[in-house]
């Protein structure tokens, strides 16, 4: 099976590609925006380009991340080729961001609230994007409609996570992370990085029917709640004692260093400089996500997909043990990487 993997070269799509390559049933083309050695040089938002190389594909495998653009953007452009070079098969993949702020269990047949914030707005866009291309025209026959599965993450993490672990580490390391008490005690939701491939390859190999868009969650059943994830980090990475971080602090961080830290970044970037020499801001979004007490119900994909989900433990194992083979990337300060989106 020949597969377009793009965004290939992100965390999710480098990890796709080395096991799609290493298993043998699958011949990946790996496009990115900005391609090095082994992608191909690919702008979802040029269609033309896109349909020339979705011609020849039996799949899509679409990891994009980014900017609104890139992400809204990008899923127009893609569902307008798939249409044109007729590419039966497409695996998207969305987040739990787009639950938005609920503060209950949540599965695939929750109503979606209104959007907050460009991510969320943005991934609800492409969303609708891909699901309107899975019904097809009324005039278009169901058989020729492409197979459609859009999977919602959690928090994606695993060894080489740069946003939920390496950054979470330095956070602790510098005393602006800690046990936060109920501010928290929301859930992970957290997903080891090789479920989440083998979610997209399930579907690949169990493509949904035509006509008929299938959505899942994929979120661990057990994974912790933020304080334990904080705890065990921290215990690993000598960030110890765990403080206890006070509500008034862990706001003034968001909400009065977070801006200038926002700015300061983009101006450096803007200039040439190495915005790495700035702590990593901590936006006001994360602060609503690690004390949101919504739970995902990943159920139907366990039953859908036959996932065997890697335990809580373990996948924490193989955090630690690449945290520990790069200590000082851990410890140091640094930023995320660029357009990197709040949760997934």
């Amino acid at each position: 099976m020949k597969v377009l993997v793009i965004g290939g070269s992100g965390y999710i799509g480098t990890r796709l590609v080395a096991l799609m390559r290493a298993g043998g049933r699958y011949t990946p083309v790996s496009a990115a925006r900005h391609a090095g050695s082994g992608h191909l040089r690919l702008d979802t938002r040029d269609e033309a380009a896109l349909t020339r190389a979705l011609y020849g594909m039996d799949a899509v495998v679409n990891c994009v991340a980014g900017s609104a653009p890139a992400i809204a953007g990008g899923a127009r452009t893609l569902a307008q080729a798939m249409r044109a070079a007729r590419v039966p098969a497409l695996v998207h993949l969305s987040t739990m961001a787009v639950y938005g702020d609920l503060e209950q269990t949540v599965d695939e047949a929750t109503p979606l609230p209104a959007p907050r914030g460009w991510y969320a707005r943005a991934k609800r866009a492409a969303e609708a994007q891909v699901l309107a291309l899975a019904r097809g025209p009324a005039r278009e026959a169901q058989d020729t409609t492409p197979r459609v599965t859009v999977l919602r993450p959690g928090c994606v993490w695993g060894p080489g996570s740069t946003l939920w672990v390496q950054r979470i580490v330095r956070w602790l390391h510098q005393g602006r992370l800690g046990d936060l008490g109920e501010d928290g005690d929301g859930w992970t939701h957290g997903v080891a990085l090789d479920d989440v491939c083998a979610a997209i390859l399930a579907s690949l190999q169990r493509p949904a029917a035509p006509g008929v868009p299938r959505v899942l969650n994929l979120a661990a059943p057990d994974s912790p709640r933020w304080n334990a994830w904080f705890a065990d980090l921290a215990l690993a990475a000598g960030a110890t004692p765990l403080r206890r971080i006070r509500p008034g602090q862990l706001r003034a961080d968001a909400w009065l260093l977070g801006p200038p830290l926002h700015l300061a970044q983009r101006l450096l970037k803007a200039a040439g400089r190495d915005a790495t020499v700035l702590p990593d801001p901590i936006s006001p979004g994360l602060l609503r996500l690690w004390r949101r007490q919504m739970r995902m119900d990943a159920s139907a994909a366990t039953r859908t997909l036959d996932l065997a989900w890697t335990p809580y433990p373990v996948t924490l194992r193989q955090c630690l043990s690449a945290l520990r083979a790069g200590p000082a990337r851990a410890a140091g300060t640094g930023r995320q990487p660029p357009g990197a989106a709040p949760a997934r």
